[in-house]
């Protein structure tokens, strides 16, 4: 195969795969509110937990809480404002830790809890009656310096997954101290609702206030000097903005 053919049947390959988890996680464009076989209107006591793991209560992007044993008791996670209750779950991992031993990057590739390649924290919301009626997911910020650069990007991946049009969105200026990236920031939320489903979508990739990639004392470079990420929640029309 030649090099041009070669670069094509790649980037086809890329695209193919792009809303994978290290397994296949893509669906239907017809419904695509699913996140791994997760999606709105499932019953906790139904769901599966094959290829799931470290089942715990959810802190809305922040340290898990109560481990608990699997979707079913989502009734002892506590209740957020709006009456939801959160579970917090990673994709089977065990992969990634071999790999790990062994030292080889390429064993651990793409594994983990990721969404369109990139790393992130999942958790699923369900009402009083074990009914899901949101998907949440944020970018991991523990992973490598390229990956958490990189992760503004996924708020590309989700709009075009959930069609490129009728998105409304809001783009917001720097505040005092903040700076961008190589010239480059960002700080914008996008929602997009529909009889089916409302998906909410922030972003941001920018230095906040005394982050620099030249520590102005030392005058020595200083990785990962800022902030990228992209937060998602898939909801269900009655429970959006509540």
């Amino acid at each position: 195969m030649r090099a041009a053919e070669a670069l094509s049947a790649i980037r086809g390959l890329a695209l193919a795969l792009a809303f994978c988890a290290g397994s296949a996680m893509a669906q239907d464009r017809a419904d695509p509110g699913e996140i791994r076989g997760l999606k709105l209107g499932q019953q906790a006591r139904d769901m599966a937990v094959e290829g799931l793991g470290e089942f715990a209560c959810g802190g809305n992007g922040g340290p898990a809480r109560q481990a608990i044993e699997d979707w079913s008791e989502f009734s002892k996670c506590r209740p957020e404002p709006s009456g939801l209750r959160e579970v917090a779950v990673r994709f089977d991992d065990s992969e990634e830790y071999i790999g790990k031993a062994i030292d080889d990057p390429l064993y651990t590739r793409r594994r983990g809890t990721r969404v369109a390649g990139h790393p992130v924290l999942l958790s699923v919301l369900f009402d009083e009656a074990g009914t899901v009626r949101g998907i949440r997911f944020l970018s991991d910020t523990r992973g490598d310096g390229a990956e958490r650069r990189m992760a503004h990007l996924l708020r590309l991946a989700v709009m075009e997954r959930y069609g490129s049009n009728g998105w409304a969105c809001e783009d917001f200026p720097l505040a005092e101290g903040e700076t961008p990236v190589g010239g480059i920031f960002v700080k914008q939320k996008c929602e997009k609702r529909g009889p089916e489903r409302a998906v909410f979508v922030s972003a941001q990739f920018l230095r906040r206030p005394g982050q620099a990639d030249i520590d102005p004392v030392t005058k020595l470079y200083r990785p990962g000097q800022f902030d990228s990420w992209t937060r998602v929640e898939i909801m269900d029309p009655a429970f959006a903005g509540r």
